[in-house]
């Protein structure tokens, strides 16, 4: 009922069997009072409609079973229920009408588990034009559930799409973790520096931000393999940001000053990473304006990678420079310290 108050779902049911009318027994006051339980009056009940084993015997090849139990007509008939004599632990007989309240139900036909526990599964179709999963449960899960759980005293769990998504983003986030530090590892080797990988791996924020402000742009929602673009998007952006590096490096090995290196490194770099975005963008361009179904799935991808590469290569010849300039200036301070305390050193010894 309450997800039929959510626009753009469809298809909403659940996996419960409803089968015959049923009697619902509680017992009353009365009966409390005369020390009767649900179970022992629930156990004569069955006694008097379902039979009490008295023996069992052989007769040739048979097993016969003796049951007593109330005659057909009266098994038959619902108003034996109300007369229907009731033995209390100190031994009077008392109609059941007078010590349990009956209310009539549809009961279930059959009885659903769940990791071994009673359950109910209820689904739901999403149109993605209207709305999307994630959505529909943060909204649940933010008023409808709790209040459910408080009211019933069960439990919920959400499957489907959201629970694949939450392996998977548990499963890509180690996953990011171990790209990054592999990443940072193969830069310091190359580099021969602990700092300066941090000023190429510096990018991937940026381009994140891009990727994000595409979908925004579009319309379109983060999805699982918009998660898979940014891992691809990390890649890329990190290459532009070494082209720029290693060639302020080679200007410096040349003998230039920090602040002409910087420049001529931007500006001598400037095409090889334009073309190394632009080829890429433009590689992913008849994807993003590709409107057949099976496009719509890897279109967050596109989005992704084109719209953070975009973002990230201006970013890249702007902030990476910054950067450069802030690790060589720390570096050229700590040389300079460096002297005057082992000067200072040698004066006092």
């Amino acid at each position: 009922a309450k997800l039929r108050e959510f626009d753009g779902l469809s298809n909403i049911q659940d996996d419960l069997p409803f089968g015959q009318q049923q009697y619902i027994f509680r017992m009353n006051p009365t009966g409390e009072a005369l020390g009767l339980t649900t179970s022992s009056v629930g156990q004569q009940i069955r006694a008097g409609f379902d039979g009490q084993l008295l023996q069992v015997f052989h007769e040739g090849q048979d097993e016969v079973e003796v049951r007593i139990m109330l005659p057909d007509e009266e098994r038959d008939r619902q108003e034996s229920l109300q007369s229907f004599p009731v033995v209390t632990p100190q031994g009077a007989v008392v109609p059941l009408s007078n010590v349990i309240d009956l209310e009539s139900r549809r009961g279930l036909e059959l009885l659903r588990h769940t990791d071994g526990r009673l359950g109910i599964h209820v689904t739901a179709d999403v149109d993605p034009t209207r709305t999307n999963a994630n959505q529909v449960t943060a909204q649940l899960e933010e008023s409808f559930l709790p209040d459910l759980v408080q009211q019933f005293g069960i439990n919920y769990s959400l499957k489907g799409k959201a629970e694949e998504q939450r392996d998977t983003a548990a499963d890509m986030q180690i996953g990011a973790l171990v790209g990054i530090t592999l990443m940072y590892l193969v830069l310091t080797w190359v580099f021969g520096s602990y700092s300066w990988p941090l000023a190429v791996m510096a990018a991937i924020p940026f381009g994140l931000t891009g990727a994000i402000f595409g979908h925004w742009l579009l319309g379109l929602d983060l999805t699982i393999l918009s998660l898979f673009g940014f891992f691809g998007l990390s890649g890329i952006v990190v290459n532009d940001s070494i082209i720029l590096v290693t060639f302020y490096q080679e200007l410096r090995r040349q003998g230039q000053s920090r602040h002409s290196a910087l420049v001529d490194a931007a500006c001598l770099r400037l095409r090889a990473v334009l073309l190394t975005s632009l080829t890429t963008i433009a590689g992913l361009l008849p994807l993003l304006f590709e409107t057949s179904l099976q496009a719509q799935f890897l279109i967050p991808m596109a989005v992704s990678i084109s719209f953070g590469l975009a973002f990230a290569t201006l970013l890249v010849l702007l902030v990476i420079p910054v950067l450069l300039s802030l690790i060589e200036g720390a570096a050229e301070r700590l040389k300079a310290v460096a002297p005057d305390t082992a000067e200072t050193g040698r004066t006092r010894a």
